[in-house]
């Protein structure tokens, strides 16, 4: 016998256009009587996760459950009939319990259990920032206010209030929901939510912009610049960078007295990254000592923005065409080390990188600049 309720996927076509279609129940009363109720939209590659879904199944043993009474009884299949039972059903909740779900009360603060639940994670001290970061952007949003507010187009209206901000790249705004989203699928797991909001849309994932490091060439002229007061403090904090591999966030943590120590004529920081918590030992080279011994060990750092943009200055008044950033710091390091034999694991353990195919993502810059030279400077030989 033909399925009465069933999921189906995409029933229009849309999704070759539009990368996601409708996820549908479809409600087989008679031949001619058929019902299609829209139940959440997904990617082709997702939809059968998404029908999974406890709220969707739930209410495909609900029609269910109604077809087979309206047999027992002898009632004519018509889709009207079909709706006056489910509009009866879905009715009958007290008035006095339709804000609860499972027992939980829909009008609980997001954010506020968010954080709560952000508390009770070992995370590093920067990772516990970056959260707070978005957190807060969903505060002020106003959009995701409570757990009832947990619903695949406020979800939406959420990511087009990111958009509308103009200071977030897609590639940004995809790791906002990418937290958001842990919290949202931890309510679902929990049975404190019908469903999982996020499991009935997809936002591109965007890329990140290229972060092209410094040759060494490049890093002496910056190196040998004249150069004063705040001009002269963000160049050397970036040589510091550039020299050691460390992060702005675990620059600005540095304490050489208690962080360092000396191995063949060497001195090496040992410490843990504040991002990840995970460990790294990484030399001082000679430029970055330089440095150290210029400001009597003890650096002066400002904030990450500010040694951006008076590195940009800098970079400007010296013809360097590629960006001089913190970050950049660091991947000019990674590669740096890399170009003079350093092995892969070896750097990982300088950068402090958890999973080697972060460091091997230097490697490929590597590989990138090498040919690019060869076929701007080698390119007329034979």
């Amino acid at each position: 016998m033909k399925d009465r309720v069933k999921i189906v996927f995409d029933r229009k076509g849309t999704a070759k256009k539009t990368g996601v279609g409708k996820v549908e129940l479809q409600v087989y009363l008679t031949w001619t009587q058929r019902k299609w109720v829209t139940v959440g939209t997904a990617a082709p590659d997702e939809w059968e996760v998404v029908a999974q879904n406890r709220n969707i199944l739930a209410k495909m043993k609900h029609y269910e459950e109604v077809i087979r009474a309206m047999e027992m009884f002898n009632e004519e299949m018509t889709i009207e009939n079909f709706n006056k039972h489910v509009l009866v059903s879905e009715t009958s909740t007290k008035p006095e319990e339709s804000h609860l779900f499972n027992g939980n009360d829909l009008r609980q603060s997001f954010v506020e259990y968010c954080r709560e639940a952000l508390a009770k994670e070992d995370l590093a001290k920067n990772s516990v920032k970056d959260h707070n970061v978005v957190l807060n952007a969903v505060e002020a949003s106003g959009i995701l206010k409570t757990f009832a507010d947990l619903t695949p187009a406020n979800v939406i209206a959420f990511d087009a209030w990111l958009h509308r901000q103009n200071n977030k790249t897609d590639y940004t705004i995809y790791g906002y929901h990418k937290k958001v989203h842990k919290y949202t699928r931890q309510l679902w797991r929990l049975q404190m939510i019908s469903s999982d909001p996020y499991e009935h849309v997809k936002f591109p994932k965007g890329c990140n912009k290229e972060r092209i490091p410094l040759i060494e060439e490049e890093l002496i002229k910056l190196r040998e610049a004249k150069l004063t007061g705040h001009l002269d403090n963000a160049r050397d904090l970036f040589i510091f960078m550039a020299y050691t591999g460390l992060a702005f966030c675990d620059m600005k943590e540095f304490d050489y007295s208690t962080m360092t120590e000396e191995h063949d004529d060497y001195i090496y920081i040992d410490g843990s990254r504040m991002k990840t918590g995970s460990k790294f030992f990484t030399p001082i080279l000679g430029p970055a000592m330089e440095v150290l011994k210029k400001y009597n060990y003890k650096l002066h750092v400002t904030s990450n923005q500010k040694i951006n943009d008076y590195c940009d200055i800098v970079r400007e008044r010296l013809g360097i065409t590629k960006k001089v950033t913190c970050h950049i710091g660091r991947h000019t390091f990674a590669t740096l080390m890399l170009s003079y034999g350093i092995p892969m694991e070896q750097v990982q353990r300088m950068l402090g990188h958890k999973n080697i195919t972060t460091t091997q993502i230097y490697g490929k810059i590597l590989k990138a600049n090498i040919e690019k030279h060869v076929t701007d400077k080698l390119a007329n030989l034979k």
